[in-house]
């Protein structure tokens, strides 16, 4: 019976843990940070981390909801393709996965993380997917 709570509380746990706030990301455009472009993001480069809670939204009259994930988009415009990475601002009622861009650029990719810094490369989101399914496993195996 304990075992049986352990493991409940143990995912209970890990649920809330996906909804907090106060994220980190990294803040750049490759047009102004080439560094930016790169596929992952060295730990020892210079690209500028933020507190998403201290970001000022983008200038709209669109409520958005808080921010708890951060997103690297793929545009494309005259000036060819540009890498952005920022704290991902989602609309009230728009699918967490779709990237809103403020300039006339055509987005080729959106991908969207939740954790600090997760913005570093795209593989961090399947990383962080798969390191929950483990624990949840090894809780689960625990318990029973």
């Amino acid at each position: 019976m304990n075992k049986n709570i352990v493991a409940c509380f143990s995912l209970l746990i890990l649920c809330l843990m996906h909804g907090a706030n106060a994220i980190k990301c990294y803040q750049c455009k490759s047009l102004t940070d080439p560094n930016c472009g790169k596929n992952v993001i060295d730990a020892n480069s210079n690209i500028r981390q933020v507190d998403c809670d201290y970001v000022a939204k983008p200038n709209s009259m669109e409520q958005f909801m808080p921010v708890t994930k951060c997103n690297k988009v793929i545009t494309s415009d005259k000036a060819g393709i540009i890498i952005s990475r920022d704290c991902h601002f989602q609309i009230v009622g728009q699918r967490d996965d779709i990237c809103s861009v403020s300039h006339s650029r055509d987005v080729q990719s959106c991908y969207t993380c939740t954790g600090d810094l997760c913005n570093a490369s795209s593989a961090g989101r399947l990383m962080a997917y798969g390191m929950m399914a483990i624990l949840s496993l090894v809780v689960i195996n625990i318990a029973f």
